[in-house]
């Protein structure tokens, strides 16, 4: 327009002319020549404006007048416009420049106040950072039920860490039940550990990023961290760690949605879903099939952030790696302790009035006792404890709560004692017992059972 408008300015515009530019933009002649006359009138080669209803400050104090109700809105402009002598806009129109000039989160504030408009917010993009520089930790309850070994069905949690930058699941365990700080150092134990079956991934993290969750915040998981270095960031909002609520709804789909007895499924009527009859899965197989799909996620899985597998992410990252702590060294770490001094004297060390022996961990009836292999057999189960009861020794794990079974973790180990363990039930040894020697006094010291003469009240 700005070419004919010189061309015209300086007599020498030509019906050819309009023909060429109506020919290269695709329109009739005649609608060239209405868009000349346009520019000449406003004296500016731009489009002109689409003559439209508009949202005014007087329309925004009415929508505001009404809590964002459009529909009484609309019926009090109508009336302002009747006594005022004007037409009156459309209840469909005034839908239009709402949806065109207005913003939702706007409208949410008037319809329901401020804390409903922050949903709205943009949620700002945060800066990419290396390997191993944020871990973001979360429970996932999956959305199925799987049988236990006891025979009865039981919904599971999913404890898992995935690292920032790259996408990477590091480590996971799941717990039949409900999810515990056990579970918690379970799957930090995964994640830490570069050794068979856990790596290549590990190493130690800078910054672990979790909600406000007791289990991640409670004293135990406090201190492994502490022990290990890492600090620990507490997030107001989920959206503060996107990266693993990305996670959880992409085992929804890709995951849970595929497995038996899948919890939201559609509904056939109000009580029944489709595929509620199907037998549920084991325990053990559930944890098979979450341990192949999180190796699957990893090294399959095209993540559209860096274009790369999490595990190609992280192998073309030349970050340094913080070096972990031995496997032993982790253990101790993770062992839940009440603070409380111990004094160990010739009798082991004492928990409440019963004494404990340093070694076996086995405690006497009585504060008189002097050995528990001497008067007393501690109760043990001859039983050998199933995958949904495994779980890493010395982990914390509370009354009524089943065991954690993680990554590579053994299904079949028993607890050792330790500070965190609870002295075991006793029963009375058959009389002619033999005598035992001590463990923790050796084999020049017998027992009191010896050094009496036979056996004597205690």
């Amino acid at each position: 327009m700005a070419q004919l408008l010189r061309l015209r300015a300086a007599g020498e515009l030509r019906t050819a002319h309009v023909r060429l530019v109506a020919d290269a933009v695709g329109v009739h002649i005649r609608t060239v020549w209405t868009w000349l006359a346009q520019a000449e009138g406003t004296g500016s080669p731009e489009k002109p404006e689409r003559r439209r209803f508009r949202v005014t400050e007087e329309v925004i104090e009415v929508l505001a007048d009404y809590q964002g109700n459009v529909k009484r809105a609309h019926e009090r402009l109508v009336e302002m416009a009747v006594a005022a002598g004007e037409r009156p806009p459309g209840l469909t129109t005034l839908h239009d420049a709402i949806a065109r000039d207005l913003d939702p989160g706007f409208m949410a504030g008037l319809r329901e106040g401020i804390p409903a408009a922050r949903g709205f917010d943009p949620a700002f993009q945060r800066p990419a950072v290396a390997r191993n520089q944020v871990w973001e930790g979360d429970h996932k309850q999956a959305e199925t039920v799987v049988m236990m070994p006891d025979g009865k069905p039981a919904k599971v949690w999913v404890t898992w860490f995935e690292d920032r930058g790259t996408g990477y699941v590091m480590g996971w365990a799941v717990t039949a039940g409900s999810a515990h700080r056990g579970s918690v150092l379970a799957a930090v134990r995964a994640s830490v550990l570069r050794e068979a079956p856990y790596g290549p991934p590990g190493g130690l993290p800078h910054l672990v990023r979790v909600d406000g969750g007791a289990d991640f915040l409670s004293k135990t998981v406090r201190r492994a961290f502490g022990l290990l270095g890492v600090p620990v960031h507490q997030v107001r909002s989920a959206r503060h760690k996107g990266g693993v609520e990305r996670l959880n709804r992409t085992s929804m789909t890709r995951f849970f949605a595929d497995l038996p007895r899948y919890t939201k499924a559609p509904r056939l009527d109000h009580r029944r879903r489709l595929g509620d009859t199907d037998p549920p899965l084991m325990f053990e197989e559930f944890v098979r099939l979450l341990g192949e799909w999180v190796h699957q996620h990893n090294t399959e899985h095209v993540i559209e952030r860096t274009g790369m597998t999490p595990l190609e992410a992280w192998q073309a990252d030349p970050t340094e790696i913080r070096p972990e702590p031995s496997a032993s060294e982790l253990r101790a770490f993770m062992l839940e302790s009440d603070h409380r001094p111990r004094k160990i004297t010739s009798h082991g060390w004492s928990s409440t009035a019963a004494p404990i022996c340093p070694r076996t961990g086995w405690a006497g009836s009585g504060s008189r006792s002097v050995c528990a292999g001497c008067r007393t057999t501690p109760t043990r189960s001859t039983s050998t404890p199933s995958a949904a009861t495994a779980t890493w020794p010395g982990l914390p794990q509370q009354r009524g709560q089943r065991g954690t079974a993680g990554q590579g973790a053994p299904r079949t180990r028993r607890a050792q004692p330790g500070p965190a363990t609870r002295p075991e039930t006793l029963r009375r040894a058959p009389t002619g017992t033999p005598p035992a020697v001590h463990p923790a006094r050796g084999a020049r010291a017998r027992c009191a059972y010896d050094r009496a003469g036979g056996p004597r009240r205690t």
